[in-house]
């Protein structure tokens, strides 16, 4: 038997889909037929997404903190910090070097192990049951507009 998955409350799911709104154009704009438009939009895109990684990685620190106020779980925390270290690296060499195919995938992987941890350790951490459901359609789209960075390299865009 399976239960109805939970109702998502409208801001989450409106700042959600707005949240990821830049990572998108920034996508789009790496289409750009000009090529230093199209660098411009792969270093946004990487800019965006290691910001977007920094802050789940934020929401972790907070859930555990929540979980645990007197005594939160160091290594959850460690954690919670990785993948914006991963983020930001991999931002930085695509400014220097602009590897962008392979980091689109990179990051796709990264929002992907952010929501898969998510999705597994939500209850346990005390968030709210809409929480997990928000993050898959959330990273879904993520993962969606890594997906265009491939197209705008087999493009020749940069």
């Amino acid at each position: 038997m399976s239960s109805e998955p939970p109702f998502l409350p409208r801001a989450a799911l409106r700042l959600g889909f707005l949240g990821l709104a830049p990572l998108a154009i920034a996508a789009l704009i790496s289409l750009s037929a000009h090529g230093s438009t199209a660098r411009l939009g792969a270093i946004a895109f990487s800019l965006y997404a290691a910001v977007l990684l920094s802050f789940l990685g934020g929401v972790r620190c907070g859930i555990e903190i929540m979980r645990a106020p007197s005594a939160p779980n160091g290594l959850r925390l460690l954690f919670s910090a990785l993948p914006a270290l991963a983020g930001w690296t991999l931002a930085t060499l695509v400014v220097y070097v602009t590897p962008v195919l392979g980091a689109a995938a990179v990051f796709a992987g990264l929002f992907a192990a952010q929501a898969i941890w998510d999705y597994r350790s939500a209850r346990d951490a005390g968030a709210p049951a809409w929480y997990p459901v928000l993050r898959q359609v959330l990273t879904g789209g993520a993962m969606i507009i890594c997906m265009l960075i491939p197209l705008a390299t087999a493009l020749h865009r940069f």
